[in-house]
């Protein structure tokens, strides 16, 4: 299999995938979503809460806070396989804590970045994400326990907020049956083509998203859209909580992981298998 970098962006990227099928990037995919792991806050002590919010609003809305922690400072083992037996300790829980108050002139915002935390290398991935607004007279003390879960068990655990993958894209125009009537670059929302000179061409073949507007659009012929069975566009956006290539070797390494476990069951059977006949 070889990749080839398309887009590279602090939170997201683009790549080709050569000799792989659909299947399998369908896999990677399935992976990143639901078996990467993630650190999310998970239990929320209300200790005062005089805000116009529930405390389960709140806490629902510090679920949502995507955390970034760092894996070389700090190494937490998932609660349920933790020693503590599932109660939470420093092994398995991260604590952070948020207080704020308004005297009786004065409204103010919490945000992600009020909330502190008391085991170095976690922080919430932006300290201007909104959580509540105190009015005069209110006040917001908590104590958060965020933990490692994965997006199989809840979608906040999941560390992409997209993702997805096509077919690799092969649009091509036949110069002989193309009348430059300029349908196609008006319907392609993409960009696929460009008027370059007195002819269309196109300019953003990976853009295209085998939709095919443009071949009802032009002459009969004038535009075939085709694509490359070996080839795949894998693409995704992370939340912030980790980087790209952490988020991808995670991924890889949880896949060669469950091949390497069917094959010892699959080999465990066989041999069960055969001693039964003998």
């Amino acid at each position: 299999m070889d990749i080839e970098l398309i887009e590279l962006f602090p939170n997201s990227t683009k790549f080709v995938l050569t000799d792989i099928t659909l299947a399998f990037a369908n896999t990677i995919r399935r992976i990143t979503l639901a078996e990467v792991p993630t650190l999310i806050i998970e239990d929320v002590y209300v200790l005062k809460n005089t805000s116009p919010l529930f405390d389960e609003f709140i806490a629902h809305r510090l679920g949502l806070v995507p955390l970034k922690y760092d894996e070389d400072i700090l190494e937490l083992n998932f609660r349920e396989d933790c020693d503590c037996g599932g109660i939470g300790c420093n092994l398995c829980t991260v604590t952070l804590t948020l207080s704020k108050e308004t005297d009786d002139q004065t409204t103010s915002i919490v945000y992600s970045g009020d909330l502190i935390s008391l085991q170095s290398g976690v922080k919430p991935i932006s300290d201007n994400i909104p959580i509540v607004k105190l009015g005069p007279n209110q006040s917001l003390e908590l104590e958060c326990m965020a933990q490692l879960g994965r997006g199989k068990e809840h979608a906040k655990w999941q560390p992409v907020s997209a993702i997805a993958y096509q077919e690799f894209p092969i649009p091509e125009i036949d110069q002989e049956k193309c009348n430059n009537c300029l349908a196609c670059i008006d319907i392609c929302y993409r960009g696929v083509f460009q008027k370059v000179g007195n002819s269309v061409k196109v300019v953003n073949p990976l853009r295209c998203t085998i939709c095919k507007h443009c071949k009802s659009a032009c002459e009969p012929g004038a535009i075939t859209i085709g694509y490359d069975a070996s080839k795949t566009i894998f693409s995704f956006e992370t939340n912030g909580g980790q980087e790209i290539s952490s988020l991808l070797v995670n991924a890889g390494e949880i896949l060669i992981a469950k091949i390497e476990e069917f094959k010892n069951e699959l080999e465990t059977t066989i041999i069960e298998e055969k001693e039964k006949s003998e």
